[in-house]
């Protein structure tokens, strides 16, 4: 029993949470992994990962080569002599080669940002084992937002594993949604009015009681 153990996953619930599922860049990320067991085993460790993903869509073309009967084989009725024809009628045509390109698309993945974090190590676990263990991740402030479109996406998935000592290991994840911050385009502008001065002919704000190149006082 304990050899076929080793290719089965035990009894228990793994469970992975997060405080939302839409983020902003530059946001720490907070959530729970959670474990719930039915049976007594051992844990190796507890990773949580991040990861985004860019996958760009690629045609890619391939030569191949078909072998086929190009023409069946003509009829041995007498036909009158036409013009123009050359070749024996009666000859079977023979087997070639045909040769062409065949395209088909193909996801071309790269890994734009990944951390992990280990939240738990070497422990052993009984019958009603319940614990949640938690954890953050600070999202980089300059990655890339989600992006999803026919030829090009950008995914940001968030993922648990629990190694299990003698056991095959369990893993789950989701996709969440990272955004760019909101940015303020509201712009303050204030126009100034400047006058010249009546001692020194100097030009000075409107609002201001000193002339600023002779510092006399302005008249009211």
């Amino acid at each position: 029993m304990g050899f076929f153990k080793r290719f089965t996953r035990p009894r228990a619930n793994l469970q992975l949470t997060t405080e939302k599922t839409e983020f902003t860049l530059g946001e720490d990320l907070k959530g729970n992994v959670g474990v719930k067991s039915e049976e007594e085993f051992g844990i190796e460790e507890i990773m949580v990962s991040l990861m985004c993903v860019e996958s760009i869509k690629k045609t890619v073309g391939y030569h191949r080569t078909n072998v086929h009967a190009s023409k069946p084989r003509k009829s041995t009725m007498s036909l009158p002599d036409m013009p123009g024809l050359e070749g024996d009628e009666d000859e079977e045509c023979e087997e070639k080669d045909s040769e062409y390109w065949e395209r088909e698309e193909a996801w071309d993945q790269t890994s734009l940002h990944r951390e992990c974090l280990k939240v738990c190590t070497g422990i052993h676990v009984g019958v009603g084992f319940t614990k949640e263990f938690p954890f953050v991740f600070k999202l980089p402030a300059i990655g890339r937002e989600t992006y999803h479109s026919v030829d090009k996406n950008v995914r940001w998935v968030i993922s648990a594993t629990m190694r299990i000592k003698g056991r095959r290991h369990m893993t789950t994840g989701f996709e969440i949604l990272v955004a760019r911050p909101a940015t303020s385009s509201k712009e303050i502008i204030r126009e100034v009015v400047l006058i010249p001065c009546t001692y020194c002919g100097g030009l000075m704000p409107q609002t201001s009681t000193f002339c600023p190149n002779c510092g006399a006082r302005r008249k009211v």
